[in-house]
């Protein structure tokens, strides 16, 4: 008897490097941004820039990251650097945008949509969880060319919950007509993904890198791999003796 019956997949950070995309649609732009700062270095607008982001979410929770868009933070940084140019912010953020998009399809993880294939022509079932808006989240999977492979997209803003919340994965597996055990979650947080589907009693890969370390207090992942790759050893794999 097979050992799981479904897999799903956390979306960013897992299925595709969501930060490094990010950090290299921020170096297309970081260029037209020093024009204006020449007071500032390269590290030190990184370092206000993403210190906004980190200050709304103190101050005002995920009421202050929503309001923290990308251009009202190029505002502020300009702002507070004594810049008033009119639309800057807004161009900043414009051709920050464009870069992110048309490059996402090159910070897919390895053989990703070839793991999502091979894994349905095992015969299992293939899904995503992932916290987001719909239409964020199905603008990424369209743009990544992932959608296809999916059986079921499971999204936090539709279900009225996000990860680490255990109804989420419990949503994944009463779509998959499946059991706990029988379900195998990969992704790449500790927090979200592994806690998450630990408390859901699903079995959970963590997508690790090389420098990451297990953190004392939360729950350890039933396995590790750094490749999508070696997900599909994990579910050819014979069960346990005693889920035999």
């Amino acid at each position: 008897m097979a050992r799981f019956r479904a897999v799903f997949f956390d979306l960013d950070g897992t299925l595709w490097d969501k930060a490094a995309c990010s950090d290299y649609a921020m170096e297309i732009v970081l260029p037209d941004l020093m024009a204006h700062l020449p007071n500032l270095d390269r590290d030190e607008i990184l370092l206000e820039f993403n210190a906004m982001l980190l200050d709304s979410v103190l101050e005002g929770g995920i009421e202050g990251w929503q309001s923290a868009t990308r251009t009202a933070r190029f505002e502020k940084l300009l702002q507070d650097c004594g810049v008033h140019k009119e639309g800057l912010a807004r161009d900043l953020s414009k051709k920050y945008e464009q870069a992110f998009w048309f490059s996402m399809r090159g910070f897919l993880r390895n053989s990703a949509p070839w793991v999502l294939q091979q894994l349905r022509e095992r015969g299992l079932v293939v899904g995503v969880i992932t916290n987001g808006s719909p239409a964020a989240q199905r603008h990424v999977l369209e743009g990544l060319g992932l959608e296809e492979h999916l059986d079921h997209i499971v999204i936090s803003e539709v279900e009225g919950m996000e990860k680490p919340d255990a109804r989420l994965f419990k949503r994944a597996l009463a779509l998959a007509d499946c059991e706990p055990p029988e379900m195998l979650y990969i992704g790449d947080s500790l927090i979200t993904d592994v806690l998450g589907a630990s408390r859901a009693a699903v079995p959970v890969a963590w997508l690790k890198e090389p420098e990451q370390e297990l953190q004392e207090g939360l729950p350890a992942p039933d396995f590790i791999i750094e490749d999508l790759r070696q997900v599909l050893a994990i579910v050819d794999s014979p069960p346990p003796a005693d889920e035999a």
